[in-house]
């Protein structure tokens, strides 16, 4: 059977091997929107007769072993393309030098972020390529760390369950730490999330998503690693706080990113308003169902973000704690310098959190839900609201004016064209591999690419927090709206 199989694979390439180049720079899957690619690689080649480097970027199909590439190469004596593509260790393309297109096919071998391959190629004869590789479905890096990432269970004696009936039931939540490491260290790679939880998350669809296999989160290789030590020095912390019916494992690219320039991230998943939580041992917590009387419901809601507030806090008193005890992280944390962010009912946790408590001094929320019932007071930190499309044309709408009307510091209201509520998760990025022929649209993502969606918000997060927690200067922040023009920006100055 497996050489039936390597035999129809050769044949397949063999036949795009003789279709022209330009046709085969349309693949048989989509392709989603190249404001990242999902991976880039570099390397050196070799012939019998002449060698150089070689250097580029791939985008993956619906598994991570599928897709299609292109590259630069160069010798001593000229330069040219590669492109072509993929399917498991069979390699198809064309190797471009001039007016001269050499179609090959060829086997590789990746592992380890090192890649191997031997391709035979017409007019040229064998070429040896190794080098490095490094591909994901999230986006790269933008700062200068790697990622270290630790798991977290805590359990918070003081407060009770009031989502159960056990009077001697606690609260406990899981926590996961990201923080920066040095650029060289190495480590384990973590996994995007664990099979409970992606299981969870593919039921979420409005639409069933037969055709992805329950074991699709492998696909998607996050860049942080287990068991890494810090990076020297004190680091400025962020709580985050992901949205109701929600998990911040679908946040991943927006947190990674926060890491790589430093910040420590904790985020927090809320059992019983979380989707699911995931305790050691596989123990898992649902979601709560709430009330149906509408008085009810709202009390309900009311329990569910004061436990939530309760969980941001405590999670800042156990930082506080680690910071002097903590074998790995004492004295690592700066918590002069905390902030909070959050999407959805977790933006409304940020809105609290920064009410009530001066030890958060700067709050960033993604389409937060807010209420004058759950912000009864005024903000006096820096605080920004990124919302929906919808919330800011035609006119901003009434939640987000009366947190705007709520705060003496400097407060920003970036709307982003084409964005939808659930646009600001990893979700619309995955689903463009996984289900590439539905349109985000249909899913609820709206009418921007799920990628560029991703990098706009990275970039706001990571430069609002890099103003008003290390000092850099406010132009950094106004300066973006010309990067990104699907940003629409209101802005005060306290």
């Amino acid at each position: 059977m497996t050489v039936k199989i390597v035999a129809i694979s050769t044949a397949i390439l063999l036949l795009l091997m003789i279709i022209p180049s330009s046709l085969q720079a349309t693949p048989w899957f989509k392709v989603s929107n190249p404001d990242w690619p999902d991976g880039t690689f570099h390397g050196t080649w070799s012939t019998k007769t002449s060698s150089g480097s070689i250097k580029g970027s791939l985008n993956q199909g619906r598994r991570n072993t599928i897709g299609i590439f292109s590259a630069t190469w160069n010798s001593t004596t000229t330069t040219g393309s590669v492109t072509g593509l993929y399917l498991g260790p069979m390699i198809s393309g064309h190797w471009i030098e001039g007016n001269s297109s050499h179609p090959f096919t060829g086997v590789f071998r990746s592992a380890n972020a090192s890649f191997s391959g031997l391709l035979l190629c017409q007019g040229l004869g064998m070429i040896k390529i190794t080098g490095q590789d490094d591909a994901s479905f999230m986006p790269a890096l933008t700062g200068p760390y790697n990622i270290g990432v630790q798991s977290l269970h805590l359990i918070d004696t003081t407060r009770p369950e009031n989502f159960t009936s056990d009077p001697n039931d606690t609260r406990e939540i899981m926590v996961q730490l990201w923080y920066p490491t040095d650029s060289t260290t190495a480590g384990d790679p973590v996994q995007y999330m664990d099979p409970l939880t992606f299981l969870w998350l593919k039921n979420q669809s409005p639409i069933p998503l037969f055709t992805i296999p329950d074991t699709a989160y492998e696909f998607v290789h996050p860049h942080g690693r287990t068991q890494a030590p810090i990076a020297p020095g004190q680091h400025p912390v962020l709580i985050f706080s992901p949205g109701y019916d929600g998990v911040y494992q679908i946040y991943t690219s927006l947190i990674e990113d926060l890491a790589s320039h430093g910040f420590v991230v904790a985020a927090i998943n809320h059992p019983y308003v979380s989707g699911i939580v995931v305790f050691p041992g596989n123990r898992t917590v649902d979601i709560a169902t709430p009330p149906s009387d509408p008085a009810e419901h709202d009390a309900f809601l009311a329990m569910s973000l004061r436990t939530m507030i309760g969980d941001a806090k405590f999670t800042l008193d156990v930082l506080t704690g680690m910071n002097t005890s903590d074998p790995v992280f004492a004295g690592h944390f700066d918590l002069s310098r905390v902030g909070m962010l959050g999407h959805s009912f977790g933006g409304g946790n940020t809105g609290s959190c920064c009410f009530e408590d001066a030890r958060f001094k700067a709050g960033l929320t993604l389409d937060g839900y807010f209420s004058p019932s759950f912000l009864n007071g005024t903000i006096h930190q820096p605080f920004c609201m990124m919302v929906q499309e919808s919330r800011y044309l035609p006119v901003i709408d009434n939640n987000t004016m009366y947190v705007w009307n709520h705060t003496t510091n400097d407060t920003f209201i970036v709307g982003i064209y084409g964005s939808t509520h659930y646009a600001y998760t990893d979700v619309g990025v995955l689903l463009s591999h996984l289900v590439p022929f539905i349109p985000p649209k249909a899913l609820n993502f709206g009418t921007i690419t799920p990628k560029r969606m991703v990098n706009i918000t990275r970039a706001y997060e990571v430069t609002f927090f890099e103003v008003y927690l290390e000092g850099h200067p406010m132009q950094e922040l106004l300066d973006l709206s010309a990067r990104y023009p699907e940003a629409m920006v209101t802005y005060k100055l306290g």
